[in-house]
């Protein structure tokens, strides 16, 4: 029985196409319409559609050359206002130290202060230090974290970061949201 209905079905459904294409066809060829010219222009005069009469109005004289002054400070003029601002940036610091006790993180961020007083000039240009780096204490739960710098790549930490090695042997880089001055 199933059988049966299943194919009657089919016999249905393939009937419907076959009537549906068959009426949306024809024999006969549809009327052909003329064609049209799209690019006939039509001449025209500006003065056959304007009506306002423009000699009432006369040129306007040339413009002389005078400085233009402005009222705006001469820091907006020159793109300065925003030198100097300081901005949030994703980058890089030097995480040094991390405890759950207060005490031990300020020993820490002492003993760095030391290490970065007692580097000489030479050592700082070899390193890449043009100033004291900023040193961030901070806590962050569960603990109490100090780390140095603020660095805009990896590279630019790599060799601070070695020099810190022997006496910081836990330090390591780390992405951070730093602070650099446009």
């Amino acid at each position: 029985m199933t059988f049966r209905v299943t194919h009657i079905t089919g016999i249905l459904f393939w009937l419907t196409v076959w009537l549906g294409a068959s009426g949306c066809s024809s024999v006969e060829r549809v009327a052909e319409q003329p064609e049209v010219d799209l690019q006939e222009t039509v001449e025209s005069k500006w003065s056959d559609v304007e009506t306002v009469d423009v000699s009432a109005y006369p040129d306007a004289q040339n413009a002389t050359r005078e400085p233009v002054v402005h009222s705006a400070p001469k820091l907006l003029l020159d793109s300065a206002a925003d030198d100097g601002v300081v901005t949030e940036v994703d980058g890089f610091r030097i995480h040094i130290f991390a405890s759950a006790e207060r005490s031990e993180a300020v020993q820490v961020e002492e003993a760095l202060r030391r290490w970065l007083e007692s580097l000489s000039d030479q050592r700082r240009s070899v390193l890449g230090i043009k100033e004291d780096p900023e040193i961030y204490s901070f806590y962050k739960q569960p603990y109490y974290r100090v780390r140095l710098g603020d660095f805009t790549s990896r590279r630019a930490a790599g060799p601070l970061l070695s020099a810190l090695k022997p006496s910081f042997n836990a330090a390591l880089i780390v992405p951070d949201v730093i602070l650099v001055v446009r």
